[in-house]
């Protein structure tokens, strides 16, 4: 591919506004994302990818110490550069972040490196109202010398976790029976260093910042659970599964011993840590949501009733499901009990949980990469709009209605009679229970094209937002202003596969 079109302009760090030298700049298709050009800067860093043909590109960078990033980079989305006559692309100012490192050592009761802990990083999320949550994006394991660190990192607000085990720890046998202080365990410790979540402190990261984060474990007296384990219907035991959560998210326990006896029917679990944990017992299933500070017999009754989920899945289009391979996802709503995120296949459109528990969920799907949109999910026979749906104390018979549509809404944004770039796109349903499910976001190229890709039907509302990127685009009173500025979009079954904006979008200031 080659033609008499070039993109050019510096490459500026944008933490500090200095010129980036010997970075690499490429543009590549956008179909496919394959390189056709590239470059290195010079010392004032300065780039040209020549000899390009009439089409769109999306533009990257990458140097060692950054995070590699695409032109105009939000959220995922970026701003594409369209070559072409009357298009100017070659006065671009590129910036690219320095990645910001955390680093750190931990060490345990002695003050000696703690060697082979688990340091686990979270990031707080964007969109709280929108249902995201705390989620761990990086994990490492401490060296020798207890050192450990994340580099390239996003700026953002970050809590770290620290799981370990005392190198000199014996929680059963001869030895730990005559001496009580080798039955210990190092409690799940936060920055800075604290055992309390809520206590944790959170670690504010801007591009190129380095914080160090040392962390100090101390070992405390070891906690015991008996719990019952009765007989299933099959004859099999019904063991139980005991796991820590760390900011909601569900992480295996750090449990150093587990005995049974059937005959007894019982389950001893041993060297465990103080801690929150979510605890899976008996038959049928209950799931126990609690801070252990103690060793205890835990009560067979304890706990809410877990619910068994089953259902099967739908196509809006009526197309069948049979061989068609797709993942069903529950994800937690309201910040109860129970693990934030389940998920199984729907083997011939059929699909069965087997322990959740009660409170709302969001319904969502996958087929391969592509997601489903869940456009309705039916309790009982009562079919609802939207992808949320609340799980009570029995066992429900799902149907969830899946839309496979293909349909790409195409358009302009423009601003004083041009194109303009940059803006955040968004298509929101005009329907409120369709809000969560069947918002679609984008952002503008360089001559203010933009495409909403995999719209189901419904009757939507678009905007385009300058500088939007900061708003809380999940929320109805956030955007509310600006859906009068927007244009409205219907979407059927029947509109295959393109619908042309037949007027640009105006670009409204946040």
């Amino acid at each position: 591919m080659s033609g008499p079109y070039r993109i050019a302009g510096v490459l500026v760090n944008a933490a500090s506004g200095e010129p980036v030298r010997k970075a690499t700049v490429e543009a590549l298709k956008e179909d496919d994302s394959h390189a056709v050009a590239s470059c290195v800067t010079d010392g004032e860093g300065r780039f040209a990818l020549e000899r390009l043909a009439g089409t769109k590109y999306q533009l990257t960078a990458s140097k060692r110490g950054f995070r590699t990033a695409y032109y105009d980079e939000h959220e995922g989305f970026s701003t594409a550069i369209v070559t072409g006559p009357d298009q100017d692309t070659t006065h671009l100012q590129f910036k690219l972040m320095p990645g910001a490192v955390v680093r750190g050592v931990v060490t345990g009761n002695d003050g000696e490196p703690v060697a082979s802990a688990r340091v686990m990083l979270f990031k707080q999320p964007n969109y709280p109202a929108a249902g995201e949550r705390i989620a761990q994006v990086d994990g490492t394991i401490t060296d020798d010398t207890g050192a450990y660190e994340f580099s390239e990192l996003a700026a953002g607000e970050y809590l770290l976790a620290v799981v370990a085990e005392p190198w000199f720890a014996v929680h059963e046998g001869a030895q730990a029976k005559r001496n009580a202080a080798l039955d210990v365990a190092f409690p799940v410790t936060y920055f800075d260093s604290t055992t309390e979540e809520g206590s944790a402190t959170p670690i504010v990261l801007v591009g190129g910042s380095h914080q160090e984060a040392n962390i100090s474990l101390h070992a405390v007296p070891a906690l015991h659970l008996s719990i019952s384990t009765p007989r299933k219907p099959d004859g099999s035991v019904a063991m139980p599964q005991l796991q820590q959560t760390l900011f909601g998210n569900a992480i295996p326990s750090e449990v150093a011993s587990e005995m049974s006896d059937p005959r007894a029917g019982t389950a001893e679990i041993g060297g465990i840590a103080p801690g929150h944990y979510e605890l899976t017992q008996g038959d049928p299933p209950r799931i126990v949501d609690f801070d252990l500070s103690s060793s205890q017999q835990v009560d067979p009754n304890a706990g809410s009733a877990a619910i068994a989920v089953t259902g099967r899945v739908r196509m809006a289009s009526g197309a069948p499901v049979a061989g068609v391979p797709i993942m069903i996802t529950l994800a937690r709503m309201d910040g109860g009990t129970g693990q934030p995120v389940y998920a199984t296949p729907a083997q011939h459109g059929q699909f069965t949980f087997d322990a959740v528990s009660p409170g709302q969920w969001a319904v969502m799907a996958t087929s391969g990469d592509k997601a489903l949109s869940a456009v309705a999910v039916s309790v009982g026979g009562v079919q609802r709009a939207g992808n949320v749906v609340t799980l009570r104390d029995r066992g429900p018979d799902l149907v969830v209605t899946l839309s496979d549509a293909a349909t790409r809404v195409d358009g302009f944004a423009r601003k004083d009679g041009k194109g303009f770039a940059g803006a955040m796109i968004v298509l929101l349903p005009k329907n409120p229970a369709l809000w969560r499910a069947l918002t679609r976001r984008d952002q503008s190229d360089s001559d203010g094209s933009f495409s909403l890709q995999n719209v189901a039907p419904g009757e939507y509302t678009v905007v385009a937002i300058e500088d939007g990127w900061a708003l809380d685009w999940t929320s109805s009173e956030a955007m509310a202003r600006y859906l009068p500025g927007g244009t409205s979009v219907t979407v059927t079954e029947q509109s295959g596969a393109l619908i042309r904006l037949t007027s640009p979008l105006s670009v409204q200031m946040r």
